[in-house]
């Protein structure tokens, strides 16, 4: 702790200085910022859905639900994928090229507000006609109004978070995302105080969130020493580093997004829905361990864009390893406590549940044990390779599913999936110890 007193070693000299190492060079007190931040995030955005469901009709929560879905759809035609992309070609810039750094930031702030406000106005345009033709249902147009709002929001917001993960400035990213849906609990003390408490009212004060969101993030950043928001100025170069980067990461997000939902999809057509249900609150609850897998590659992305020789290849392999099976040991009471939480939290459920609960456990944690190790291949312009992963993933999980899970069920289900995950996994530490290899034999002897 700061201001404590040194104590004597408790360890060797050695094992203290590996420690410290790990610590100030890996990334470790990142990833703890970034998890407690993104765990806060959940909780909140947990809360904030229990208010908004009990507080509206389970119509207008559906149609709020229904206008979210269209929102999250929408962004990732240039959300996360582009944002990875900025993050991996500026990262290295930081501290090094001042003018390079802020060519890029400006050429991802073009490149999201371009396509984002294209799909924003066509959405706000044709609001009417795609809530009667696509949804047949005339009260979402106004829903679909602020969706387009949201779009615009959303992606400046996430600029800016994806600005500070590239200067490393965890805290600061944790604290705003916690404050994203701060915001949006206060936004419904408000309807709530003011008896305003309907769909279209709820679902402006989420979008405006964003809007709020994007201004802290801007005033915190005017009040450093780093870049400001950039200004106008065409970078065509930097947008050719960033697309093609983020072409990958795009289909990648894309491609493992249709693998995480094909056992679920499947399961439906060969099981009732008690039995869809039950798998699903299984599948949920898995969204923790995979959401520390996430903050790990958050925290590390821009430590690991900056590594060029073989050394620095090895010791991110350790380092990393290390903190993935530190999280691990975390989350490993969750097996023995796993009927507990589910006939407390979920009694409806039971024990059911927790036994598909405890399969599907099993395979994240081999995914926070080996997918952070990806970013070598981020590292070494091999995102292609993750592409090709989740390609092949997707493949497997259909073909596997459509085999197992009829004649097995939601046990299949589960078994098709940490299949699938322990296959990602080999596939990746093929490609990473294959990279690693060639840069080693590369070196000169």
């Amino acid at each position: 702790p700061a201001g404590a007193p040194p104590q004597p070693p408790a360890e060797s000299p050695a094992a203290t200085g590996t420690v410290r190492r790990w610590l100030a060079g890996a990334g470790g007190a990142g990833v703890l910022k970034v998890v407690a931040g993104n765990g806060s995030f959940v909780v909140l955005g947990f809360v904030a859905n229990v208010i908004a469901a009990n507080g509206l009709s389970p119509d207008g929560f559906g149609s709020m639900a229904l206008a979210l879905a269209m929102l999250n759809v929408l962004q990732e035609i240039c959300g996360a994928g582009v944002d990875l992309a900025i993050v991996r070609i500026a990262a290295p810039h930081v501290g090094r090229d001042a003018d390079r750094l802020a060519r890029v930031y400006r050429a991802g702030l073009q490149i999201k507000l371009i396509f984002n406000g294209s799909i924003a106005l066509a959405v706000w345009m044709f609001a009417g006609p795609i809530a009667r033709g696509l949804f047949d249902d005339p009260r979402l147009s106004p829903l679909l109004g602020w969706v387009a709002v949201g779009l615009l929001a959303a992606a400046l917001f996430n600029y800016m978070l994806a600005k500070f993960q590239t200067e490393e400035r965890f805290a600061l990213y944790s604290t705003l995302r916690v404050l994203n849906n701060v915001a949006k609990l206060v936004f419904l003390g408000l309807l709530a105080w003011i008896g305003l408490f309907e769909p279209v009212a709820v679902f402006a004060s989420w979008m405006l969130a964003f809007v709020v969101s994007f201004g802290m993030a801007l005033a915190w950043d005017r009040r450093t020493t780093q870049p400001g928001l950039p200004v106008v100025r065409i970078e065509g170069e930097r947008w050719g580093e960033i697309l093609r980067f983020a072409r990958w990461t795009v289909a990648s997000s894309f491609l493992y997004s249709l693998y995480s939902r094909t056992d679920l999809l499947i399961l439906a057509r060969y099981v009732g829905d008690a039995d869809v249900g039950l798998y699903a609150v299984s599948w949920n609850i898995t969204f923790v361990i995979d959401l520390l897998t996430y903050s790990v590659i958050i925290a590390l992305l821009p430590r690991a864009s900056k590594m060029s020789t073989h050394g620095e290849f090895v010791a991110y392999l350790k380092s990393t390893f290390l903190i993935c099976a530190l999280l691990a040991l975390c989350v490993m009471p969750l097996f023995p406590l796993s009927d507990w939480l589910f006939t407390t939290f979920f009694p409806a459920y039971g024990t059911a549940a927790a036994s598909l609960f405890r399969i599907l456990l099993s395979g994240a944690l081999i995914t926070l044990l080996f997918h952070p190790l990806y970013l070598i291949l981020y590292a070494r312009d091999q995102a292609y390779r993750l592409t090709q992963v989740n390609l092949l993933l997707a493949l497997f999980a259909l073909l596997a599913g459509l085999v197992v899970i009829p004649a097995h069920g939601t046990t299949g289900a589960a078994l098709v999936t940490v299949a699938g995950r322990v296959f990602a996994s080999a596939l990746i530490c093929y490609f990473v110890f294959s990279e690693v290899r060639k840069l080693l034999h590369a070196q000169p002897a």
